[in-house]
C-alpha cells in the first residue's frame, strides 16, 4: 500500500492550494481516501487522478518527530557492543514535501542525512518488539537536514536540526516492505555522498519503537527518524544545489536549497 497527500494542480492555481487530501497510488494513478489513513484497509472513493495532475506534499502531519542519532554501524565503526543511540527532535514546523525548498538561512555549513523514517499507525505505550509491528503504518523517506554547531553548544538540538524546511519528508508512506536490508543513497546534483543499507543499523524498525515507547507515548502520524550512515557531514548543501535522497523500496525524496541570508 503506498499513500500519498496532495493537492490538485487546478486547485493550487485557483485557491492558493487550500485543501489537502489523502490518496492511495495504483498503477500511476492516485483514488482518494474518504476514511482514515490509519485504518488497516482505507476507504477510497471518486474518481481515479493521474499524478500528473497533483502536487505530492509531506506525506504525513505528524504530532511529533522523533530522531535518532549513532543508530549506523558504518557510522559509529563495527564493535562488539554498541551505545544506545541518542534521541532527540525535530518541530513539525521543519517538515517540507517533495520538491519543496530546503532553505538556509545562516552562513554556516548545512548537510543532509538520508533516513528510513517510521510512521506511527496507532497510539501506544510501552509495547514489546513482538507487539511493535502492530502500530507501524509504513515508512517514508526523510532528510534530517542539520546545521554545525551554532555557538559550539547546540549540535543535535534545536538549532542545528530545527530550522524551517530541515525535515523533508516523502514521497509517499509505504507499507508491506521489509525494511531490513534496503539500499539507501544520499545525491547531491548526481554526485553521491552516502551509500550504505538499511541492514547497517543497530536497532532495527521493532526495536527502535519499543525503545522509544518507554519514554515517550506515540501517536497516530507520530514520525521516527532511524538514524542515517556514514559520510553524512560530508553532504554539504550550497544554494542552488538539486538533494536526492533515495531508499529502494520506498522511494527518492528530491529538493532543491536555496539561501536567504
Amino acid at each position: 500500500m503506498e499513500i500519498v497527500r496532495y493537492k490538485l494542480r487546478s486547485e493550487r492555481e485557483m485557491d492558493g492550494g487550500s485543501s489537502t487530501t489523502f490518496g492511495l497510488v495504483d498503477n500511476g494513478a492516485i483514488r482518494r481516501i474518504t476514511g482514515s489513513i490509519f485504518d488497516a484497509n482505507p476507504e477510497t472513493g471518486g474518481d481515479e487522478i493521474p499524478l500528473n495532475a497533483v502536487e505530492l506534499l509531506a506525506p504525513v502531519e505528524p504530532g511529533k518527530i522523533i530522531a535518532l542519532g549513532y543508530n549506523y554501524k558504518d557510522l559509529v565503526g563495527e564493535r562488539d557492543t554498541y551505545d544506545e543511540p541518542v534521541i532527540f527532535f525535530k518541530p513539525t514546523s521543519a517538515v517540507i514535501g517533495p520538491g519543496a525548498e530546503i532553505v538556509i538561512r545562516e552562513d554556516n555549513k548545512v548537510w543532509t542525512e538520508v533516513e528510513l523514517a517510521i510512521v506511527i499507525r496507532k497510539q501506544c505505550r510501552n509495547v514489546t518488539i513482538s507487539q511493535a509491528p502492530d502500530v507501524i503504518l509504513g515508512y517514508t523517506v526523510a532528510n534530517d537536514v542539520t546545521m554545525s554547531n551554532c555557538l559550539d553548544r547546540d549540535h543535535h538540538l534545536a538549532r542545528s536540526k530545527g530550522w524551517d524546511t530541515f525535515c523533508p519528508l516523502g514521497p509517499a508512506i509505504v507499507s508491506g516492505v521489509d525494511t531490513s536490508a534496503l539500499p539507501m543513497t544520499n545525491t547531491i546534483n548526481d554526485k553521491v555522498m552516502q551509500q550504505s543499507a538499511t541492514d547497517k543499523r543497530i536497532l532495527g524498525d521493532a526495536e527502535v519503537v519499543s525503545f522509544l515507547s518507554r519514554f515517550f507515548t506515540l501517536f497516530p502520524g507520530d514520525v521516527i527518524l532511524t538514524g542515517t550512515p556514514a559520510n553524512a557531514e560530508n553532504s554539504v548543501i550550497a544554494g542552488g544545489e538539486v538533494v536526492e535522497v533515495s531508499i529502494e523500496g520506498i522511494g527518492t525524496l528530491s529538493n532543491t536549497v536555496r539561501t536567504d541570508y
